[in-house]
């Protein structure tokens, strides 16, 4: 695996690679599935038994997965399957399931489950069939149950655009789901030997002198086994109960922490609050920056000497904090505003500061931004972890937005999860010239604004393409712990 693909992976917790089979395989496939031929035969026919023992994919696997692996079940055809077609997403790393876990270290990385699945045919963004939350293998928070139904989205949910024999792997604990598709797709499932799919160990035949209570013990039936529960003195089965894993957190209704922000914060490493400035606000900033226009300063080329995003330097107000009364009175209020304040005490506790402001003044041309900072490798500033309930993370950024951001014009862009990455950004990636469709813009409105890990999370801008400027207040904080 190349380092791209390494930490394309590492933080989106899939990898789609392109053009693995060649026009004439993927005609074969097809017309093995026209053909009717039977993915549950004992002996899986070809061409499909090609596809399982792919040389390419099998190099890949061993990449990712330890130790020996097996086929678990039999392969099947995206959207073909009535279970999947209610598009529900199951995985997630919330609660912690060792047998579906990601974890890399020490260069190795341990992926116990994992799926491939072949692109039969060309499959255009939200034709269905495919959908993913990247970076939900290293959540740390429960996933909320609307995104699980799929009754909102969260703007988190991918389906990935692939083309007629591309193949993408894809992690258990990457949140996933499947529905209905006019494409053809193919899936088998990869597990390590390690993983326990069914009960291996057989006892002898005196189990069935043991009492039910020592029986869920020595040889539960089935693949889960049952529930026992025990107040100290006594124990008993629990017939109805869901899995007893005690522990001393209980969440807390009145902490003031939104559910669905949270699951977003650990999941992406930012977040958008909508509507926070009104009119008049904004008015007054807007007025600020048109009378201090001439104060602007134009930076170095920030895209640096890389070809994929234009070279020109990038417009800035700085001091913002002191401009002359009123002009600096709309900036200084952004600095203390409740939602910022509510939120910097869970993100990173009290005793935060704000360690600087400037305003982004970007015209129609001017110049993207690289993508820079992140997770690895490990700095006091870059730190990102959840502990016992709280949040740690020692520098955020907030960007108030003064005019519309739209998906065309350019603007903030981030890496959603790379807050956890455990590998160093490519440099390819970070020239924006080999990107894994990994950079994620982010659209808002005047008057919006998001918050985001300004040491953890890799992020840039794309160059301004829209002829009215780009104007935004950019805000860094630090904790109480760092400089």
């Amino acid at each position: 695996m190349t380092d791209t693909e390494n930490y394309c992976f590492d933080v989106f917790g899939y990898l789609i690679i392109r053009n693995v089979l060649t026009s004439e395989e993927v005609c074969d496939c097809v017309d093995g599935l026209v053909a009717g031929h039977d993915l549950s035969a004992p002996s899986l026919p070809d061409p499909f038994a090609r596809l399982r023992d792919h040389n390419l994919l099998a190099g890949y696997l061993d990449a990712l997965m330890t130790g020996e692996r097996e086929v678990v079940g039999d392969p099947w055809v995206i959207g073909a399957r009535e279970q999947m077609d209610d598009g529900c997403l199951v995985g997630g790393n919330e609660p912690r399931n060792v047998s579906r876990m990601y974890h890399h270290q020490n260069g190795v990385g341990f992926c116990q489950n994992m799926l491939a699945i072949w692109a039969l045919s060309d499959v255009d963004e939200n034709d269905g069939g495919l959908a993913l939350v990247p970076a939900s293998h290293r959540s740390q928070v429960k996933t909320p149950r609307e995104l699980i139904t799929r009754s909102d989205d969260m703007d988190v949910v991918r389906q990935p655009a692939l083309k007629a024999g591309d193949l993408i792997l894809c992690a258990a604990s990457t949140l996933h789901g499947f529905c209905k598709s006019q494409a053809t797709l193919v899936a088998f499932h990869y597990a390590s030997d390690s993983v326990q799919i069914a009960p291996k160990h057989k006892w002898g035949d005196w189990v069935s002198e043991l009492t039910p209570l020592q029986q869920a013990v020595f040889a539960p039936e089935g693949g889960t086994p049952p529930v026992i529960s025990s107040d100290g003195e006594v124990a008993q089965l629990e017939t109805d109960a869901d899995i007893l894993h005690p522990a001393t957190l209980k969440y807390d209704a009145d902490c003031g922490i939104d559910a669905r922000e949270f699951y977003l914060w650990d999941l992406c490493g930012h977040v958008v609050l909508k509507n926070v400035m009104d009119t008049a606000w904004l008015n007054a900033a807007n007025r600020a920056m048109d009378i201090c226009f001439d104060h602007l300063v134009v930076g170095d080329g920030a895209a640096k000497e890389k070809t994929a995003l234009s070279d020109t330097g990038v417009p800035s107000l700085h001091d913002v904090f002191e401009l002359p009364k009123p002009h600096c009175d709309p900036f200084r209020e952004m600095a203390v505003h409740p939602s910022v304040i509510l939120r910097l005490n869970w993100m990173m506790g009290s005793g935060f500061r704000c360690r600087d402001a400037r305003a982004i003044c970007s015209a129609e041309g001017w110049s993207g931004h690289r993508l820079h900072s992140g997770a690895d490798p490990i700095k006091p500033k870059n730190t990102y972890m959840l502990q016992n309930g709280r949040v740690y993370c020692d520098s955020i950024n907030v960007a108030w937005q003064l005019r519309d951001v739209c998906l065309s014009d350019g603007g903030f862009m981030c890496i959603p999860g790379s807050h956890k990455a455990r590998y160093p950004v490519p440099p390819d990636l970070i020239a924006s010239e080999e990107t894994m469709d990994m950079p994620t813009h982010v659209a808002m409105d005047a008057g919006d604004l998001v918050m985001f890990l300004g040491a953890a999370q890799t992020h840039g801008a794309f160059p301004w393409k829209n002829p009215i400027a780009r104007r935004a207040i950019l805000l860094g904080y630090s904790s109480r712990y760092i400089s």
